[in-house]
């Protein structure tokens, strides 16, 4: 793995696979697949269609359930848990199609984001109560520094259907942050990008890492990911076929016979 910017912080596993495997009757999606994500890391998992790749997110983060092995997160075993127990541990994903809510603004919608910190419930929120009302300061606060942060908070007031579509990845994002999370789960979070906007998601993204959060994506771009990524698995048939860092990845006999389809030391495309 790339120890580049790397203090000893950065060496504690945040998340750890042990043997995962999720069965779709007699379709086997994840296959035994076993890694480790260290805090502030980037990690990309790359591999083609069909691969498995989102759905190891999805075993993750909760939304589906292994039929084999075992997921810890921060020392704590989370398979089996509840989306909403994992998320509150610090874990979110931000999803392909971002799922904006249209009927609110831009910075409300940065708000959901809050919720799972958020201690106020509604009986004190519907009263006004002094925690209450210092708790939405706090989460308006919140979400206006990720909107700047994404260069949305002179948008804050509008409707993200007025947004383009880099710009509704990038409130998915804002709102992904908003959430404080230690572990982040992105699904193809270039996808439908223009290159001046992968450019600055890139950006985003390694200013993220730098704030300590761990990054686990999922990316057809392997050329984009593997200028950022410290880490990459690649997937193959829902299989873990090699592991290591972008450059070992790329002069992997293996994975370009695969996959990347590129002569040793060439750039690989999606």
């Amino acid at each position: 793995m790339s120890e580049k910017g790397t203090g000893n912080i950065r060496k504690q596993p945040v998340l750890e696979t042990k043997h995962v495997s999720m069965a779709y009757g007699g379709l086997v999606a994840v296959n035994r697949v076993s890694f480790v994500a260290r805090k502030g890391d980037i990690v990309a998992v790359i591999g083609a269609n069909g691969a498995g790749k989102t759905t190891l997110l999805r075993l993750i983060s909760g939304l589906l359930t292994a039929t084999e092995g075992e997921i810890w997160f921060k020392r704590q075993r989370v398979d089996g848990m509840a989306p909403h127990r994992i998320a509150a541990l610090g874990i979110t994903q931000l999803f392909q199609d971002v799922q904006l809510f249209l009927n609110m603004s831009v910075v409300d919608n940065v708000m959901v984001g809050c919720h799972v910190w958020a201690g106020g419930g509604f009986l004190s929120t519907g009263l006004r109560l002094a925690r209450a009302r210092a708790e939405e300061s706090r989460m308006m606060e919140r979400a206006m520094s990720q909107l700047s942060l994404v260069g949305l908070e002179e948008k804050a007031s509008a409707s993200p259907a007025s947004l383009s579509w880099g710009e509704q990845k990038l409130l998915g994002m804002a709102r992904a942050l908003a959430a404080e999370p230690e572990l982040l789960l992105l699904d193809e979070p270039y996808g439908g990008l223009m290159t001046g906007e992968i450019e600055k998601l890139s950006l985003l993204l390694l200013d993220v890492q730098h704030q300590g959060v761990t990054i686990l994506m999922v990316e057809h771009l392997t050329d984009v990911v593997m200028g950022i990524a410290n880490q990459v698995i690649v997937l193959h048939y829902g299989e873990k076929i090699a592991e290591g860092t972008p450059a070992e990845i790329q002069g992997n006999e293996q994975v370009i016979a695969t996959y990347l389809g590129t002569e040793p030391g060439q750039g690989a495309s999606g």
